[in-house]
């Protein structure tokens, strides 16, 4: 006999009070949690999403700083706004694109429709393509909702307690609680499937808007590269993030599938890379940084017929030993020969002077 046969008369209705209360909340927590709706999260109203973001976003703003650049501000945001315009379904009325100064290659998102972009990553990616993928895969995070379905899991009661006054001085024990927590998930990331899933949205989502979906792909290679060489990893892939190896392999089969549904995709390659010219290299990761670092920037070089990574290392740094690093962030091999007037980047140090570096005029996309 289980306990469940017994009859009720075995308990005191204050006992049964008690279980009630009990197991009621237990049970709203447990379907908070349980609950993968792609387009919803119980108890938590899409203006409570945006207040979290909108307070969320000074914080970050005040942590990084905005990379004092207007042209590639509005650059960012112009792709991003491009790729929310094809989503079937926005989830918010308004997205915010921003890009931040620090070194570090990064892309995040903030709930209610904010995504960031780093200087970092825009010159770890090395076309338009590429940069449309992971700018989709964070709106991914924003249209599923990841952020706040992770929040619930881990401090559910904080976020119900406060609801809709995020803002409120009354809530700033409170908010403190979230917003760290909030945070810790832009370091950790949301979890293995949640990464996977926003890359396969952010992938359709490029390719709606016409860009090439190999570049999610090319990027991820790239970044393969360059973690095993620095021993840094990309969004702080720990714990649960699957590893960039398995991303490359599931991005690729989602490209090859989108390819064949899709023609006259475009990757922008020369035309992104000839806007990062003068980009601030390494450097500070945040406002707070007050380590002393070298300056240095991007610039940009057109090969020429016979030019090879070490000649270009060469003529363009003075020393062959740099033909690894521009490999590197350009994502080539050592030993692949290039085309004339392919666009590469160069890492130069000093701050950077227009009238000292090479100007191209406008070319076709490619």
């Amino acid at each position: 006999m289980t306990w469940l046969s017994l009859p009720l008369t075995m308990f005191s209705e204050r006992k049964i009070i008690r279980v009630a209360l009990f197991i009621l909340p237990v049970t709203l927590l447990l379907l908070v949690v349980s609950v993968s709706s792609v387009y919803s999260v119980p108890f938590i109203s899409k203006e409570t999403e945006l207040n979290m973001g909108r307070s969320a976003d000074n914080e970050v703003v005040q942590k990084y700083g905005i990379y004092q650049d207007k042209a590639l501000q509005l650059y960012v945001n112009e792709i991003g706004q491009t790729l929310v315009s094809k989503l079937v379904n926005k989830e918010f009325p308004k997205f915010f694109f921003k890009l931040v100064d620090s070194s570090e290659i990064n892309a995040f998102a903030l709930p209610g429709g904010y995504v960031y972009v780093t200087r970092g990553l825009l010159a770890a990616l090395n076309s338009e393509a590429e940069l449309a993928s992971v700018i989709g895969h964070e709106i991914g995070h924003v249209t599923l909702h990841h952020g706040v379905k992770m929040m619930i899991r881990s401090i559910g009661s904080q976020i119900l307690s406060i609801g809709g006054a995020i803002a409120s001085p009354k809530n700033a024990g409170q908010w403190l609680m979230v917003s760290s927590a909030m945070f810790q998930q832009i370091n950790m990331g949301y979890g293995r499937e949640a990464e996977l899933e926003s890359d396969a949205l952010g992938m359709m989502n490029a390719s709606d808007a016409g860009y090439q979906p190999v570049g999610m792909v090319k990027f991820l290679k790239n970044l393969r590269k360059q973690e095993i060489m620095s021993g840094h990893a990309y969004h702080s892939f720990q714990a649960s993030h699957p590893e960039t190896k398995e991303r490359i392999v599931k991005a690729g089969q989602m490209a090859s599938s989108l390819s064949r549904k899709y023609s006259d995709l475009r990757k922008n390659q020369n035309s992104y890379l000839t806007r990062l010219q003068g980009l601030v290299y390494g450097g500070k990761k945040h406002s707070r940084d007050t380590r002393r670092y070298k300056p240095k920037h991007l610039d940009i070089y057109r090969v020429q017929a016979g030019d090879t990574l070490e000649s270009i290392a060469i003529k363009e740094l003075g020393d062959k030993r740099h033909a690894l690093e521009i490999a590197v962030i350009n994502g080539r091999k050592e030993n692949t020969p290039f085309k004339p007037n392919l666009i590469l980047k160069i890492i130069k140090d000093g701050v950077y002077h227009p009238e000292k570096s090479l100007q191209l005029s406008p070319e076709p996309a490619s």
